[in-house]
């Protein structure tokens, strides 16, 4: 959703940062509001997300805490070599933080949203029985 890290405040309980995140929520774009509205509330298997979540210095498009689960709806910026290379920067820093990163480009809402939908259902039950039934460690060479 951003693609740009949100500022050099390193509290994400800055009142700075909630303004920030709050100017987000009121400028997303019309395919984070579909997915938003399809999300809030436990609406998706139970799972309690929040939106424009940060995790300095990124502020996440939608994060369930609880899954360490992030959905970012990507726009044209993202099809940019810059916005490519940001892209996969920032989630290689999530994913070293235990967080998988879902991406969904913005035009796929509109053109699919119910395949939208299965995609992050699936998404949620396949962290959820990851969660819950790790793989074993790797036998001792």
């Amino acid at each position: 959703m951003n693609h740009k890290p949100n500022h050099p405040k390193r509290n994400p309980r800055d009142p700075e940062a909630i303004a920030f995140a709050r100017q987000q929520r009121t400028t997303a774009n019309e395919f984070a509001s579909t997915i938003w509205q399809m999300l809030r509330n436990r609406n998706c298997r139970g799972q309690k997300f929040r939106r424009e979540y940060p995790i300095p210095p990124y502020t996440l498009g939608f994060c369930c805490v609880a899954l360490k689960l992030v959905i970012e709806i990507d726009g044209e910026h993202h099809l940019t070599e810059e916005g490519q290379t940001h892209d996969k920067r920032r989630d290689e820093f999530l994913r070293d933080r235990g967080y998988q990163v879902l991406r969904i480009a913005g035009f796929d809402v509109v053109r699919d949203l119910a395949a939208v939908m299965r995609l992050i259902e699936q998404t949620i039950d396949t962290r959820i029985d990851e969660l819950e039934n790790p793989s074993p460690p790797a036998p001792l060479p």
